[in-house]
């Protein structure tokens, strides 16, 4: 009777151990699997990231070319030749004025996890945040700039088609018409109204820029911490 309850007993621990062995391979497995899972989601976040570095360079040099040719075109102290010729870096001088840029840097894999549930494979809550504010918060912010600059441009377009329909016929698009520049150059400091608007257009631009520099330091941040 006694063999058969030690029998009994081993066969129990042999079933209870390879109950054990087989949850905690399984656990192991599970754990592996979702390290390589996070592995890969970093992988593919920072690829992504790395992937906006031309578009945000190219957003940047024409956020600053628009900026500087309104700051010079307000500025009276500022001679028209070196006016012309920060005019020849941009992409025309309608852009500066009736014109907005906006802002949509690449975001697929980034919303794909917050769909998915897998962002929280991410560790580190610091990671997270920064991530949160780089894809969602600063480009949010931003947008809400953009917009601001948008309409003032769209109103400065519309006050020199209805006060000045002969100037802007002429075609504010060139960034190469020393003749058109010195007659906008005249009709704006002879217009406070028009002065007032571009003002506007140009705190709108200037608040974008500073947003848009605050980003590219948080995605240095991130780049940081991941190295």
């Amino acid at each position: 009777m006694s063999k058969n309850i030690s029998r009994y007993i081993i066969e129990f621990v042999v079933i209870v151990l390879s109950i054990s062995i087989s949850f905690f391979l399984e656990n192991k497995r599970i754990e592996n699997e979702t390290k390589n899972r996070a592995r890969l989601i970093k992988i593919n976040l920072k690829n992504e990231l790395n992937n906006a570095n031309a578009y945000l360079q190219s957003r940047d040099k024409a956020y600053s070319m628009d900026l500087d040719f309104l700051n010079a075109l307000l500025e009276k102290e500022v001679d028209l030749d070196s006016l012309h010729s920060l005019g020849l870096d941009g992409a025309g001088y309608y852009n500066s004025i009736c014109f907005w840029r906006n802002f949509n840097p690449p975001r697929a894999i980034y919303s794909s996890l917050v769909s998915d549930g897998e962002i929280n494979l991410i560790e580190g809550i610091e990671i997270k945040e920064l991530l949160y504010r780089i894809y969602v918060l600063s480009p949010e912010y931003l947008n809400v700039h953009i917009e601001g600059d948008k309409r003032a441009a769209i109103e400065i377009e519309s006050y020199l088609i209805y006060n000045y329909p002969s100037f802007f016929n002429k075609g504010l698009v060139t960034n190469d018409n020393i003749k058109i520049l010195k007659e906008l150059r005249r009709i704006v400091f002879d217009d406070d109204t028009l002065i007032a608007l571009l003002k506007r257009k140009q705190l709108r631009m200037n608040s974008k820029l500073s947003v848009f520099r605050d980003y590219l330091t948080l995605r240095e941040s991130i780049a940081e911490k991941w190295n």
